[in-house]
């Protein structure tokens, strides 16, 4: 029979996609391949989660005159995923007049309503693709999580947002869910759910989510839930963007020639004769180390007795400044706060103003840089930090206060030839929270080198500390436009950026840059 002649047949008898046969119009109607599949549709009853998989079954017949070659068969539509074909050809040539039965098999992973079609691919010129309609209902429990997408749209850094997943029954059995999981570190379930969970058909449950980002950009998660529904495990994505509240440069500029204030305080008790003498003797090597950074210097030896000069002011100008810095070092002056140095250290930087002792020492654009002698523990009647920070807020900038240190080693103390040292604690302490130089004084700290490094930290700045509250993870380094990745670090306590190593020197320029958290509400 022609394909014409189908037709015809077909409307004069009315039995078109009734009898299983699809619609087809004479216009490009030829010799070819043709295809008919009966029945049209499927139906396959309700089936609970209890019952055997339904199948069924339609024909897939070559009624051209040239063999029907069908290239796949695929399932679509909303349901899917209830329905396989089962076939060990997917792709297959019938010969004119031979036909295929194609099994259906339906296993319901929803509840209600199960609507999909077969769509039969082949050479048919006039109707490529056949559908077969295939119905069925899952009497079974079914889980809907929603919102899904769930979107927290933009939050500031810092800050957090939150929102509800409601997880409900909408299937027709009762609903047990076994497990939560959940993946994506910048949010949060932050209620708990007693599990197992039984929803009866139309009960729900929400889980309350908060979105916290730690850094700026888009950021997605995954919300698991698994439950005795056919699916096992469904997922529900969460998203939202980050953002910084405000971001910051921060710029410092060191001049040739870097101003430094230096003060030296020395335990004058009788153990220390030997190292008043190295400290005297090796001044003009100390300054000649300073001259390599700086000729824009002040010094002055202190009085343990009420941190006034023992000096006046010492800079390079001077006359005479190396042997008026030695007599003052060896000289024998000494009370009872030779083993407490940073009380006078304190006292001394206290009477920097206008009438005082030491007035005009202190100029708020150079280093201080307060350098201690002991072989002794610092003794003093309050701790440690009490000093450095009340000297800190005089100067009015920390990361231009350094204290350094020459006393013995911590923990242990030291001992080395006719030299020995009880621990320097307290002056370990203070050195370390400045960022200055501990030498212990049981070794050769008078040498070149070691003078080197305390001319270097009375010049060089190592810490800088920033305008803003900075978030760690932004903070950006660079030294004359040149970004430095490594040999610094961000120290949360000062909000400051340490360097650790190749330290900006005099010329060059530096500029942090970074993001702040936001208040929030």
């Amino acid at each position: 029979m022609t394909r014409s002649l189908a037709l015809v047949t077909a409307l004069l008898i009315g039995c078109s996609n009734d009898q299983g046969f699809h619609e087809t119009s004479g216009s490009g109607a030829g010799d070819g391949a043709m295809i008919e599949v009966t029945p049209m549709t499927l139906s396959f009853g309700v089936v609970s989660d209890s019952d055997e998989a339904v199948v069924q079954t339609f024909l897939v017949k070559s009624i051209g005159n040239t063999d029907l070659e069908v290239s796949g068969i695929e399932i679509s539509g909303q349901a899917e995923g209830s329905y396989t074909i089962l076939t060990d050809e997917p792709t297959f040539v019938l010969p004119t007049g031979t036909s295929k039965e194609i099994d259906v098999v339906f296993e319901p992973v929803g509840a209600n309503v199960q609507s999909a079609q077969a769509i039969v691919s082949s050479n048919d010129e006039v109707q490529p693709k056949v559908p077969v309609t295939l119905t069925g209902e899952g009497a079974i429990p079914e889980l809907d999580i929603s919102p899904n997408p769930l979107d927290f749209g933009n939050t500031y850094v810092g800050c957090s947002k939150d929102n509800w997943v409601t997880l409900s029954n909408v299937g027709t059995d009762d609903l047990v869910i076994e497990s939560i999981a959940h993946t994506g570190g910048e949010f949060l379930m932050t209620n708990t759910i007693t599990l197992p969970l039984t929803l009866a058909p139309g009960e729900s449950e929400s889980v309350f989510m908060e979105f916290y980002p730690e850094l700026e950009g888009e950021v997605d998660a995954e919300l698991s839930v698994t439950s005795n529904e056919p699916l096992g495990t469904r997922t529900a994505t969460q998203t939202g963007e980050g953002k910084y509240a405000a971001e910051y440069e921060d710029y410092w500029e060191h001049p040739a020639n870097s101003p430094s204030d230096i003060i030296f305080a020395i335990d004058k008790s009788c153990s220390m004769d030997d190292n008043q003498s190295a400290l005297a003797n090796n001044f003009s090597t100390f300054i000649t180390e300073l001259s390599n950074y700086s000729n824009d210097w002040q010094v002055m030896v202190i009085s343990d007795a009420n941190g006034c000069n023992q000096t006046g002011i010492l800079t390079s100008s001077t006359p005479g400044y190396t042997s008026t810095f030695q007599q003052a070092v060896n000289s024998p002056t000494k009370s009872g706060y030779t083993e407490k140095l940073l009380t006078p250290a304190q006292w001394a930087v206290d009477k920097t103003d206008s009438g005082e002792c030491n007035a005009g020492f202190l100029r708020s654009n150079a280093m201080l840089h307060i350098i201690l002698v002991s072989d002794e523990p610092e003794q003093s009647s309050s701790s440690w930090s009490s000093y450095v920070n009340a000297i800190i807020a005089k100067k009015g900038d920390a990361a231009n206060v350094r204290i350094s240190s020459i006393a013995g080693d911590v923990p242990g103390g030291c001992w080395s030839g006719s030299q020995s040292a009880d621990p320097g604690t307290g002056y370990y302490e203070a050195t370390n929270y400045t960022a200055g130089v501990f030498l212990s004084i049981c070794s050769d700290w008078a040498s070149s080198s070691n003078l080197e490094l305390l001319a270097e930290a009375s010049v060089i700045q190592n810490t800088y500390a920033l305008d803003n509250e900075a978030i760690e993870e932004t903070v950006v380094v660079e030294v004359n436009g040149t970004e430095r990745s490594n040999g610094w670090y961000y120290d949360e306590a000062s909000n400051s950026v340490i360097f650790e190593t190749n330290a900006p020197e005099e010329g060059d320029s530096v500029t942090v840059t970074y993001a702040a958290p936001a208040t929030c509400d």
